[in-house]
């Protein structure tokens, strides 16, 4: 499509969504000026770091960033005593164990936010950025343009004019929509980075909570670690703390003294200069139709005269369209897209309406398609923000394993029961290998119950004391084994064709979790199993049942006897009459 015609399109702001719709727009030939504030692309401090979790936007910029990567293959979440209250990653997904490091291994992607910028910036044409220029004003002429004032009262003509300057947006202030206001979401967060790496962040992001605050850290580069901490604080005391680095940090301190390792190191050994705070601030979800009053849902259509009806050529992207909360990592991903599409919406516009025409088509059609898309993005980010303050934040299994169906609650249990938690990242097996062995053994756990609920269905309520069947009935049903030819001595193979005791046992009392069930209660279901897997095998085997079911207290001595042996490996404990898993 030539839209040679169309004139030049004027971004304002620089950043990682503004020079990413540069370089989307000049892919597909489109004249493009970005105004940009910073003297330069290296004036800016290197800021934090970002997640990318859809790369198909940088791919059709054409921008490789698995050079940049800083991976991870792990994520948990902890409570402050360092126990794992859930965790996901490639590293317990099936694929794991035959997976290698490619570019297209689908993969989060942890990257500096300012060397997105630079790999954003490198695909654009030399001068394509005005350095030190800062949009101050714009006035629309409808189907005409913009005319754009900047800060040292050069002006300058525009076909478009896109506002790209972030959250506090100069361009969408101007447009002075009404009701338009930022909304404090009542958190305060900070950000640091801290040369070197810890075990617990080695390839592996972890967030702790407590139910108030919450701290988040991943690789920022293979050598250095990111964190991020937040908690609750009115807004007039965050902007107060946040301009004091010292008593920021003694805030932060003071919050996490005693949780577990690394984190009181990694906030003390964290310099000054290299951590810095700011309120957390969204927006109510913009319609489009307050972004583009009388842009109807047949905006960009055309009209009588056959050709869509004149816009103001002013629209918004990113943040300066759709401010979010960051516990999502989705504000740098949605502005990427939102450069993808418009590009893809101006150019359907030129081919359908012609050059100026389809400037006046595209810009309704790429705002209801952004901020339907970008809408439920804002709400979820800040509902997560609620949610992660909150004592919703210390429930077991928030965190699911997305590649396998790993029963989270169990493999939580399983691996509190065992002291595996936060403190395990040192040993030498690696924190993933060791949870990834809980995870096996806990699923051939569920596996064994699972084939055993298959064979004899969910466990009946026990029936009313007057439709209890009588002991006679029970002595009958040994004397008709007797009568069958039952062995006058212990079968000799004791175990039942490899029956699995010490598996069933744990499955029944990991299924009854924290309670455990008292020894008679177990005894019987044990016992129940085990005659039943004696029914399922040859007939040699299914003799012993008759024998067994003769022999009643023989049966109870050779549970007692596996459950010592269960005991003295740890896999079960006993208290008084209850047993639990070990």
């Amino acid at each position: 499509v030539d839209v040679s015609g169309v004139g030049r399109i004027i971004v304002a702001g620089g950043g990682i969504g503004g020079a990413a719709v540069a370089v989307a727009l000049q892919s597909r030939g489109f004249d493009v000026l970005v105004l940009e504030a910073d003297a330069s692309l290296d004036s800016r401090k290197q800021g934090y770091g970002l997640t990318i979790q859809r790369q198909d936007a940088m791919q059709a910029m054409g921008i490789n960033l698995a050079q940049d990567d800083a991976p991870s293959t792990s994520h948990y979440t902890f409570s402050a005593d360092g126990a794992i209250l859930g965790f996901f990653g490639e590293a317990f997904g099936d694929k794991s164990k035959v997976r290698r490091e490619s570019d297209a291994s689908g993969r989060f992607i942890h990257i500096p936010r300012q060397k997105l910028r630079a790999r954003v910036v490198e695909q654009l044409r030399p001068g394509t950025i005005r350095w030190g220029s800062k949009l101050r004003s714009f006035e629309c002429r409808r189907g005409a343009g913009v005319a754009v004032t900047l800060a040292d009262g050069t002006t300058l003509d525009a076909a478009l004019l896109v506002g790209s300057d972030g959250i506090f947006s100069t361009v969408r202030r101007q447009l002075a929509m009404p009701g338009d206001r930022l909304h404090y979401v009542g958190l305060v967060v900070v950000l640091g980075i801290l040369d070197g790496s810890v075990p617990l962040t080695q390839r592996r992001i972890f967030e702790t909570v407590d139910g108030t605050t919450r701290l988040y850290a991943m690789p920022f580069t293979p050598s250095s670690t990111m964190w991020q901490l937040s908690f609750p604080c009115s807004e007039e005391a965050a902007r107060t703390l946040t301009k004091d680095a010292a008593a920021l940090k003694a805030e932060l301190l003071s919050r996490c003294r005693g949780w577990h390792d690394p984190i009181p190191a990694l906030l003390a050994d964290t310099p000054l200069d290299g951590m810095s705070g700011y309120p957390v601030y969204d927006r109510e979800v913009l319609e489009p139709a307050v972004l583009r009053p009388g842009a109807g849902a047949g905006a960009g259509k055309p009209g009588l005269a056959g050709r869509p009806a004149p816009q103001d050529r002013v629209t918004l992207i990113g943040d300066a369209a759709h401010p979010m909360t960051p516990f999502k990592a989705q504000g740098a991903n949605q502005a990427l897209s939102d450069a993808v599409l418009l590009a893809e919406a101006l150019v359907q516009g030129v081919r359908e309406h012609g050059a100026l025409a389809g400037l006046d088509a595209a810009l309704p059609l790429f705002e209801r398609r952004m901020l339907s898309r970008s809408a439920r993005v804002v709400v979820g980010s800040r509902e997560k923000a609620k949610e992660l303050h909150s004592s919703l934040a210390l429930q077991p299994g928030r965190k699911v394993q997305r590649d396998t169906g790993v029963d989270m609650p169990r493999v939580v249990r399983a691996l509190r029961a065992g002291g595996i938690g936060s403190g395990s990242a040192t040993d030498p097996r690696g924190l993933d290998a060791v949870v990834a062995e809980v995870v096996d053994r806990t699923s051939a756990s569920a596996s064994h119950a699972a084939e055993l609920d298959a064979i004899f269905g969910k466990r009946p309520a026990a029936p009313p004391a007057d439709q209890a069947p009588p002991k006679r009935a029970k002595r009958a049903k040994r004397a008709q084994c007797s009568a069958l030819g039952a062995p006058g001595a212990p079968p000799l193979d004791a175990d039942g064709a490899q029956f699995e005791w010490r598996e069933t046992m744990r499955a029944l009392l990991e299924t009854a979790g924290e309670a455990g069930l008292r020894r008679k209660r177990l005894r019987k279901l044990v016992l129940r199993l085990y005659l039943r897997h004696l029914s399922r095998q040859p007939e040699a085997a299914r003799e012993e049942v008759c024998w067994w079911r003769a022999h009643p207290a023989e049966l109870q001595a050779l549970f007692r006897k596996h459950l010592r042996a269960a005991k003295g490996v740890g896999l079960v404990r006993t208290q008084g009459k209850m047993v639990r898993a070990g």
